[in-house]
């Protein structure tokens, strides 16, 4: 027995329907709006589509599932019979099909319509029906009268709500052909809830500080009433936080720890008409980060110590990832902005950073910000404000005045060193050092002024001035000068001349004079002598004394009976312009004067000679001839006078201040002479020079100042002295002075010897301070092809603790003192990094046989 086996294909058709997207269920309406309809009244049913809805939509009807005919938005029942009861849907296009609307159609004498949906806040209006006139109508619920006047056969019970639901009763008289007779309809009526009570959703249920938190009020409208628009309100703690709108959501951009509380919601119809609050919901916000706390370092913060202020907070457990910014401020003003790092450094503190600190934190978007309480911090005076005392309190022409800048170490901080300097009418007189004291060997004139001192410590982190004090320095008696006019000695007996008693400019007052003969007080009280017709006894060393000053040096007047004199001025210095002159008793005839010099003859005929302007090479025994005519002939005759031509000023010497000058030190080098007494009041100038090369030029000033000595200024100095007109001048021995190395010059050391990619680096700046100086603090800089890579700080070390290629490059570094008074820089270092060594093997082929295609066939 053979078997045909046939081979068929089936295949099947199937249509989905998808709905267009949005596409709302349609709903069904009643015209006129009253069920259940009375058999035979004519109704019209509507397909109401959301406005959206587009285009021409097509029409179709439903009875009890089954389609019926009718095409149209709208289905009209004409003379309505009990088979059109029936559960009633219309779909629009390609829409779901609507809801059931039940149709219910009523026989008999009397019917009791409502609307066939009644929600709450609608305006219910009840209907006693019937197809014959009537009258005496009255409307029941739950078997009690109700209380409203009816029109026609209508009763407008109002807005209501779900406790309006009830069964409803009408009682009205119809006429008959028998008469009038009451007949009565019931019908229960349901109202139902437009809406749910809303509840209160929060989007997260953990909600911190900084996070968007949206609060939703959730609530659902009845499917006949999709469309109503509602209304939402949101409280906190029972006060309104947002008001009635359209939006079910109230959101908090940055939630903060003042935004937890109880919160409940509110939805309403438009009107009013319909309103129902949520249950309390109880939403916290969890902290964030704590309220900063200000510490400071150190505990008590003394004037030049680093102070540092921390900002300390703590993130929250689950935010601990979470960067923070930090900001500080001093009494309300910003003294750094918001970064990342939460400590206020002062490298130096003064006085003035006392005050009330706080410190903010914010989230880097700010979302999150919050301010520590006020913290007071006082910085201690590390010393207390200099004051200048003057000893001795008067000072007069000629004293030594010291002057003493006065100050107190703060208790704990004995030990501080502290340098002083000194000014006069604001200029620097003595430099920084660690002598407290300013002293004018001799004071002049010129000394007077507003004197103030100035207090640091050694790297200037802490300076204060005194205040100004005036000194006064008071012109001396110095001793006066005796001199003649005529100027001249020896004279003749019977000759006159005048003594003067000169004083210095600054002698004050109406003096009383004395004059001295031999030591002998002789008459006289006014500052001019005059010796009219001179004696032989009239020869002496002559003095006087203005006051209470000193005697003058002596003068010597000689009076002689030669026949002949040379004269010349009682006192000689350098730069005077030197006369002598041949002087015959009067009355004898002369004729054939001669000057000279040893056997040198220096002039003829004239009785006075002109030397000019003379130094100490002119001193030497001077003589002159002339003939004389006595006793009846011309007879030569000579005279012979020793001159001593007197030093002005003596040769200068170099003084140099400190006695070891080391580098970035304030070098004093002071030019010392001294003048002759009888020209003390002798204006010099003073020049100074270096290696030959003029360093400071003729001024009244005999001290050269250079505020901080460097190598270069080590060398040979001299200075030179002279009178205003240049008549005289004298230069110094020379005076080496070598200025000691504060510190040697910086040296680069790398470590690793050999630098790879990812090593951690450590350049370091090595440099030796001199012996004497061990304590000086220095400050070290860091350069990469000539750009700064560290700035100075007290590191001799700079790190890089993942070197990379681009680090390398030619490095130096550079050292200062504090002040940066003293600065040297190393030679360049060339560094260069390694590169790593990559492997570069074979990649492994894909399994390509583990890689299969496949398709999918749907039947």
């Amino acid at each position: 027995m053979s078997i045909k086996i046939k081979m068929f294909n089936c295949v099947i058709h199937l249509e989905l329907y998808v709905p267009a997207e949005g596409a709302v269920r349609p709903v069904i309406s009643l015209q006129p709006n009253w069920s259940p309809v009375l058999y035979g009244d004519t109704v019209t049913l509507s397909c109401n589509v959301a406005p959206t809805a587009q285009g021409n939509l097509g029409y179709s009807w439903y009875r009890d599932g089954y389609q019926i005919s009718g095409d149209q938005q709208s289905l009209v029942i004409q003379s309505a019979r009990e088979t059109d009861s029936g559960d009633y849907q219309c779909q629009a296009g390609a829409s779901e099909r609507s809801d059931e609307f039940k149709m219910d159609i009523r026989t008999g004498w009397l019917v009791l319509q409502a609307p066939p949906a009644v929600h709450e806040g609608d305006s219910l209006s009840l209907r006693c029906h019937s197809d014959n006139d009537g009258r005496n109508i009255t409307f029941y619920k739950d078997n009690k009268a109700i209380q409203l006047a009816v029109t026609g056969s209508a009763l407008q019970i109002g807005i209501v709500n779900v406790k309006a639901s009830g069964i409803y009763r009408c009682e009205k008289q119809i006429y008959s052909h028998y008469g009038y007779r009451m007949v009565t309809a019931t019908e229960t009526v349901a109202v139902s809830e437009l809406f749910s009570s809303p509840q209160t959703k929060v989007s997260s249920d953990q909600v911190t500080e900084g996070d968007h938190m949206t609060i939703t009020c959730d609530t659902e409208l009845r499917p006949h009433r999709e469309t109503t628009e509602l209304q939402f309100a949101f409280y906190r703690n029972g006060h309104n936080v947002q008001g009635f709108s359209l939006s079910n959501q109230y959101g908090v951009p940055s939630a903060q720890l003042e935004d937890s509380g109880n919160y409940t919601c509110e939805a309403q119809t438009p009107t009013g008409s319909v309103r129902k609050r949520s249950n309390m919901v109880h939403i916290h916000i969890q902290e964030f980060f704590s309220y900063p706390q200000i510490k400071v370092r150190p505990d008590q913060v003394t004037e030049g110590d680093h102070m540092t202020i921390t900002c300390d907070t703590e993130l929250s457990p689950h935010r601990e990832t979470t960067e923070l910014q930090f900001a500080f401020y001093r009494n309300g003003h910003n003294v750094q902005g918001f970064s990342l790092s939460n400590q206020y450094g002062v490298p130096s503190a003064q006085l003035e950073d006392s005050g009330k600190y706080t410190c903010e934190v914010q989230t880097p978007t700010g979302s999150v910000r919050k301010r520590s309480r006020e913290a007071q911090i006082y910085i201690g005076e590390l010393f207390t404000v200099s004051q200048l005392n003057v000893s001795p309190d008067q000072v007069t022409e000629g004293d030594h005045v010291t002057i003493t800048c006065d100050t107190e170490l703060r208790p704990h901080r004995e030990t501080t060193e502290l340098q002083f300097a000194f000014y006069r009418n604001g200029h620097n007189v003595q430099g920084f050092s660690l002598s407290n004291q300013y002293g004018v060997p001799s004071a002049q004139l010129e000394d007077s002024g507003n004197y103030t001192c100035e207090v640091q410590t050694p790297t200037g982190s802490v300076r204060k001035r005194s205040n100004m004090a005036h000194i006064h320095i008071q012109g001396a008696a110095v001793r006066p000068v005796v001199s003649f006019s005529p100027n001249w000695t020896p004279i003749f007996p019977g000759e006159s001349v005048t003594l003067s008693c000169n004083v210095a400019p600054t002698a004050q007052g109406n003096l009383r004079y004395s004059w001295y003969r031999d030591g002998q007080r002789i008459p006289g009280d006014q500052q001019t002598l005059v010796i009219q017709a001179a004696r032989e006894t009239d020869s002496g060393d002559y003095q006087c004394q203005a006051g209470a000053s000193e005697r003058s040096d002596p003068v010597t007047l000689d009076i002689k009976s030669d026949l002949l004199i040379l004269q010349a001025p009682p006192a000689v210095h350098e730069g005077d312009s030197l006369s002598l002159r041949c002087h015959s008793r009067p009355g004898y005839d002369t004729r054939n004067t001669v000057f000279y010099m040893g056997d040198k003859i220096i002039q003829t005929p004239d009785t006075v000679l002109q030397i000019g302007k003379v130094n100490a090479t002119a001193s030497g025994t001077y003589g002159c001839m002339k003939d004389i005519y006595y006793n009846s002939e011309f007879q030569t005759t000579h005279a012979e006078l020793v001159i001593r031509v007197a030093e002005l000023f003596t040769v200068p010497q170099i003084q140099v201040r400190p006695n070891q000058v080391t580098e970035g030190d304030h070098m004093t080098i002071t030019c010392d002479t001294k003048l002759s007494p009888h020209r003390e009041t002798t204006e010099l100038q003073f020049a100074f020079y270096r290696n030959g090369h003029n360093v400071q030029g003729f001024s009244l000033s005999n001290q050269y100042g250079v505020p901080s000595a460097q190598l270069e200024d080590s060398g040979n100095y001299t200075c030179e002295v002279q009178t205003p007109t240049g008549s005289v001048r004298k230069r110094s021995s020379m005076a080496h002075i070598h200025i000691q190395e504060l510190f040697t010059y910086p040296q680069i050391q790398v470590r690793p010897n050999q630098v790879t990619e990812g090593d951690h680096m450590t350049i370091t700046c090595d440099t030796e301070l001199s012996p004497h100086r061990e304590t000086t603090e220095l400050q070290f800089a860091f350069y990469k092809n000539g750009h700064n890579v560290q700035g100075f700080s007290l590191s001799n070390q700079y790190g890089v603790p993942s070197a990379q290629l681009e680090d390398s490059g030619n490095y130096t570094c550079e050292v200062q003192t504090p002040t940066g008074s003293v600065r040297k820089r190393s030679n360049m270092v060339h560094i260069h990094i390694q590169g790593l060594i990559k492997s570069h093997g074979k990649l492994p082929k894909p399994d390509m046989e583990g890689i299969k295609a496949r398709k999918i066939f749907v039947a």
